[in-house]
């Protein structure tokens, strides 16, 4: 077996992961977005505070992935914050 006919399965492996990576992203975000527009008001500060950490970190994931576009889309449907960087200064202890 040659090398080039080993390299063809690889490839095709390495794009199905990559998509599978995508799908998981997508689905975890899209979960979290949902979880914060119904739950949110229903948690203590350190349940939203995670909930929030959570949909950033999926957005995040998203983005790294190539599929940003989407991943607004998903916040914008689910009427979620906007994920941002940026922490509360008034829910951080001094």
């Amino acid at each position: 077996m040659s090398s080039t006919s080993r390299e063809a399965p690889r490839r095709r492996l390495a794009v199905l992961n990559q998509r599978a990576q995508i799908e998981l992203a997508i689905e975890r975000l899209t979960r979290f977005a949902t979880f914060e527009r119904i739950y949110a008001g229903q948690l203590n500060e350190i349940g939203e505070r995670l909930l929030r950490a959570s949909t950033f970190t999926a957005y995040c994931d998203c983005r790294a992935l190539g599929v940003g576009k989407r991943a607004d889309q998903i916040i914008a449907a689910r009427g979620a914050a906007t994920p941002t960087a940026g922490r509360n200064r008034e829910l951080e202890p001094a």
